[in-house]
């Protein structure tokens, strides 16, 4: 078999309660909340949103339901 730089890793045996005491999902998930990748997006979503609204109402004659 071809030796790997990641062998060690890749043939580890883990323990099984190191994998029954992982934290849940939700709470990872917490974690990166408030790490925004893209920076402004929801500004910029919010505009076009708004503008397709103008938009749809001058298409239809601001027609109320």
């Amino acid at each position: 078999m071809k030796k790997s730089k990641y062998d060690d890793i890749i043939n580890t045996v883990w323990n099984e309660t190191s994998l029954k005491n992982r934290m849940p999902l939700g709470q990872r998930a917490k974690i990166f909340l408030p790490f925004s990748a893209l920076t402004g997006y929801e500004e910029e979503l919010s505009k076009t949103l708004a503008e397709e609204i103008e938009s749809m109402k001058e298409r239809t004659g601001n027609i109320k339901y």
